[in-house]
């Protein structure tokens, strides 16, 4: 499946919030692409375990917003 298949399933049925997923995606793409790199610079002036670090922290915001980060602010 190309990109063009994947972005369009994935905003399917999103409705008004189409924008905001659409740009969540073109977020998650750059980060895929950009993450590689910084933690390449983190590996070869400290090390490669040290450098590991940047994904843990990356999963952990993920566990993060889908337990808390995710749920709607509800307002008084």
């Amino acid at each position: 499946m190309t990109i063009r298949g994947k972005h369009a399933r994935a905003r399917a049925e999103l409705g008004p919030l189409t924008g905001d997923g659409s740009g969540y995606l073109v977020m998650a793409i750059v980060g895929g692409a950009i993450l590689p790199v910084i933690q390449g610079y983190i590996a070869d002036s400290v090390g490669v375990h040290h450098a590991f670090i940047l994904p843990v922290l990356c999963y952990l915001y993920i566990v993060y917003y889908a337990f808390r980060g995710s749920k709607p602010v509800v307002t008084a």
